[in-house]
């Protein structure tokens, strides 16, 4: 199944709190807090493109997250 690593930006503080909803979701594999530009980074293992998208969409909803940013892999 394709990976993809979802980058996440939160409001100041909100990082612990967004990283465990982010934990709590059924096809994450691993989440874990940055430092950089990026506050936290999730890996999910997807089925397709459209769960992957419904995932994205969740920690969009998730208080304190300001925005995202998917990398999927590419199977060359």
């Amino acid at each position: 199944m394709p990976l993809a690593c979802v980058l996440v930006h939160c409001k100041p503080g909100k990082d612990p709190y967004a990283l465990e909803k982010i934990k709590e979701m059924k096809d994450v594999k691993r989440a874990f807090e940055t430092l950089g530009a990026f506050d936290i980074v999730a890996e999910f293992e997807f089925k397709s493109l459209e769960k992957l998208g419904v995932a994205v969409y969740e920690i969009a909803k998730i208080d304190g997250v300001v925005s995202t940013e998917t990398l999927i892999e590419t199977l060359l």
